[in-house]
């Protein structure tokens, strides 16, 4: 992620990163304290209080996909707004769901959820991506436009981001209703051990 700036402020925030494991923090919270949400440069433009007089843009190009991330209440118990950017739209969805959090969002219904069979294995090469295996059952929770599903192994419960190239939609009814049937044993499961 790219900081573009802070807002409201006139001296532009960058954190001081000395090294891929090592990095000073300027500033921290209570997660429950972070707002996230994405943004584009038209909202920018056309929401009062935050015009190009007080916003700060990247000097980088390729951060052109932006989002809000509001600390609440910080360490000094301070409201701090900054605007961040990201050099793809699947980069930024995965900052947004990394510092999001789920209190008060009801989750979704799983048995509504797309499904998708994986057709090619896959690898995790971060963190928050999703190894799997041909065969493998993924519900999905998000799907990005540069290609990338963010989505649930079936079998285990595991969570991630992965490619879309790797799945095929499974749209057989019959088939969608026996995973939905199979996810209710293997929940049953989880809650009865």
């Amino acid at each position: 992620v790219k900081t573009v700036g802070k807002l409201n402020d006139p001296d532009v925030w960058t954190p001081d990163i000395l090294s891929e494991e090592s990095y000073n923090v300027n500033d921290y919270s209570l997660r429950d304290q972070l707002l996230v949400e994405s943004c584009d440069s038209e909202e920018l433009n056309s929401s009062p209080g935050k015009n190009s007089s007080t916003m700060l843009y990247s000097r980088q190009n390729s951060a052109s996909h932006l989002f809000t991330l509001t600390v609440l209440s910080n360490h000094a118990n301070e409201k701090v707004e900054m605007l961040l950017g990201a050099e793809t739209q699947s980069e930024r969805a995965r900052w947004i769901t990394a510092l999001g959090h789920s209190s008060g969002k009801q989750p979704p219904d799983r048995t509504s959820l797309t499904q998708v069979e994986i057709i090619r294995s896959f690898t995790a090469k971060q963190p928050d991506e999703l190894s799997l295996q041909v065969a493998d059952v993924v519900l999905i929770y998000q799907r990005v436009s540069d290609g990338w599903y963010e989505g649930e192994r079936l079998r285990d419960g595991e969570r991630g981001w992965f490619p879309m190239e790797c799945a095929k939609e499974i749209t057989c009814q019959a088939t969608i209703d026996k995973n939905v049937e199979r996810m209710g044993r293997l929940l049953g499961l989880e809650t009865n051990v």
